[in-house]
This record gives structure tokens, C-alpha cells and sequence, in this order.
């Protein structure tokens, strides 16, 4: 039996081969060895459409998997004769210490892949010490997961083409007691998601209610959007430009952090316009096909900011 395709790559490029067994699918989550581990698993469990949803990019599909082949391309340095007897991985931000820097992104529509959705990713991640982000496309409200977290949250923001509806997700945001409001701005019209149709074109469960098109099928069951009135809003702007940093800074207390910073051009403007945070982003893969890696992005953002502010990476 073969090992997985990267072993097998780099075996073949030493002259050997290998008889590594594949990994058995999970059965729990105490069976993880890794963290991909979780991954087959929930290829292999949750309906094609949704895994469609979660799991691919845009496009080809090319900046998906940068993000994950970019840390190859990266060496580490190690230091010998240091004592690490005690390790101290916290990290302060804003004020607020964790445990760890590694932070829950926004992620929406986690009902589709748990009963229990956002609840339980926060729930988890306030007990490990772990900062969440919770998305505007939330299937849990924000009074909700930060009650299950039990400390500060983060709001994630899309920013409709409506102000008044900005405005009440932002407030609504504020009054639920999160301390920064996290800008996306890599989404500003639609994307080109051909791999997820195609998967969504094997899902033959009758599953209408939750996947309208357009915004109606959107908000459905999204309870950031709980009594607005939507007629003729749109989700995402092409009009979002610096103004909007300008606008979301007078409207409210919080924080201001911008989502989806690629560039040393667009870090520096960050600081002139006052924002408080950036987090190197390109959505995962899911907005447009740059084909770079956040951590590739990552040195010449942080290069610009030279320590100012706060600077997050995903991918």
C-alpha cells in the first residue's frame, strides 16, 4: 500500500520506495494524529455540497493550495544550547492575553458541518485560551458564542452595499460586548467557485431551504440578520474603498482590523487611514486566484508596518 502522494514524491526523488499504509480514516477525534487527520474525515461524512462549501477555492483551485504548499517553501533555523524547559506561546492583543496565537477564523455556516455550529467551536476555543472571530454568516448569533466562549470575541464584517445595515450589524456587534470589528475586504463582488458546483452537482438530497441562491438564501437561518430589512440590499460591495475604513472608524468603539492585506502598498495605507490590525489574508483561496500564499504576503506586510500594529496571517 502507498504512503501519502508528498511521501511518495520525495522517495522518488531519493531513489526509494515505500510500503508506508495509509492512515485509516478517524473514527474519533482522540484517533487524530494531525490535524489533517480531520480532513478525510470529513470528506469522507459530510454531504458533497457542503464539503463543496468548505473545502475548495476558486478558480483552479491554485491559490488554495499555495497556501498550503507556500510553508515548504520555507526553512527553519534552529538554535541549540537554549533552555526550554519552560515555553510561554501567549500573546497579547489589544489589551487581551491568550494562551496561544493561533486564532479561530471566521468561518460561516458551521451549522452545515455541526449540529451545534459556531457554539461549539467557541466553547472549545474559550477553554483552550484560543481567540475567536466570528463571522457575519454565522448560524449562531454573537450574544450566543460569546456567552459559549466566555471571553472576548471578534467580529468579522462583510459590509453590505446598504449603510444602515452595516450599521446595525456593527452595533449589534459592539452591544454584544466584542472588543474589534475585523474589516473583510478580499470579497468586494462575486466569486468564480467552480470546484464547489461541481461538487454541489453530485448532492442529490433535496436540500432547497438551505441553498437559495442570492442573498435571501444567504441570510437564511444567519441570525446576524434577524430582523433587518433586506429588500434590494446586496451582501458585498464593489464600491468598498478606504472611505468605508473611514465611516466603520466613526461608527463605533471597537478595534479596526482589515482582513485580506496582501501588499506593502496596501499595509502602509493601513497605517495612514488608522487602521489597528491587519490580517494577511487571500479568504482561504475562496476570492480570487492570485496564486500567493499568505505566507509568502506575510514579510512584506510586516516589513511595512515595522511593529505599529498587529499583523495576523491565515490561509
Amino acid at each position: 500500500m502507498s504512503g501519502p502522494a508528498w511521501l511518495e514524491d520525495r522517495l522518488a526523488a531519493a531513489g526509494t520506495t515505500s510500503e508506508v499504509p495509509r492512515s485509516p480514516i478517524i473514527a474519533s477525534p482522540s484517533e487524530a494524529i494531525n490535524l489533517f487527520d480531520f480532513e478525510a474525515a470529513a470528506r469522507e461524512r459530510l454531504p458533497a455540497a457542503h464539503w463543496g462549501y468548505m473545502a475548495t477555492g476558486v478558480d483552479d483551485d491554485a491559490t488554495l493550495r499555495a497556501n498550503r504548499e507556500g510553508f515548504s517553501k520555507f526553512q527553519i533555523r534552529p538554535r541549540r544550547l537554549v533552555d526550554v524547559a519552560t515555553v510561554d506561546t501567549s500573546v497579547e492583543l489589544f489589551g487581551e492575553t491568550w494562551k496561544s496565537p493561533i486564532v479561530l477564523a471566521p468561518a460561516g455556516s458551521q451549522k452545515a458541518f455541526h449540529p451545534d455550529g459556531e457554539i461549539a467551536a467557541a466553547r472549545a476555543a474559550g477553554t483552550t485560551g484560543h481567540l475567536t472571530i466570528l463571522s457575519t454568516g454565522a448560524t449562531s448569533s454573537v450574544e450566543a458564542v460569546k456567552a459559549a466562549h466566555g471571553g472576548p470575541i471578534w467580529f468579522q464584517l462583510y459590509p453590505t452595499d446598504t449603510r444602515k445595515i452595516t450599521h446595525a450589524l456593527v452595533k449589534r456587534a459592539e452591544a454584544a460586548g466584542c472588543r474589534v470589528l475585523v474589516l473583510t475586504v478580499d470579497l468586494p463582488a462575486g466569486r468564480n467557485t467552480e470546484t464547489e458546483r461541481r461538487f454541489a452537482r453530485t448532492d442529490t438530497r433535496q436540500c432547497s431551504s438551505c441553498h437559495q441562491p442570492g442573498l435571501q438564501g444567504f441570510v437564511r437561518r444567519k441570525p446576524m440578520f434577524d430582523g433587518l430589512d433586506l429588500t434590494g440590499v446586496g451582501l458585498f460591495t464593489p464600491r468598498l474603498t478606504w472611505d468605508a475604513v473611514r465611516r466603520l472608524k466613526d461608527m463605533t468603539r471597537m478595534k479596526l482590523v482589515l482582513k485580506g492585506i496582501e501588499t506593502r502598498e496596501d499595509a502602509e495605507l493601513c497605517l495612514r487611514h488608522g487602521v489597528e490590525g491587519i490580517i494577511v489574508s487571500n479568504h482561504g483561496g475562496r476570492a480570487e486566484e492570485s496564486g500567493r500564499s499568505t505566507v509568502e504576503c506575510l514579510p512584506e506586510v510586516v516589513n511595512a508596518v515595522q511593529g505599529r500594529i498587529p499583523v495576523l496571517v491565515d490561509g
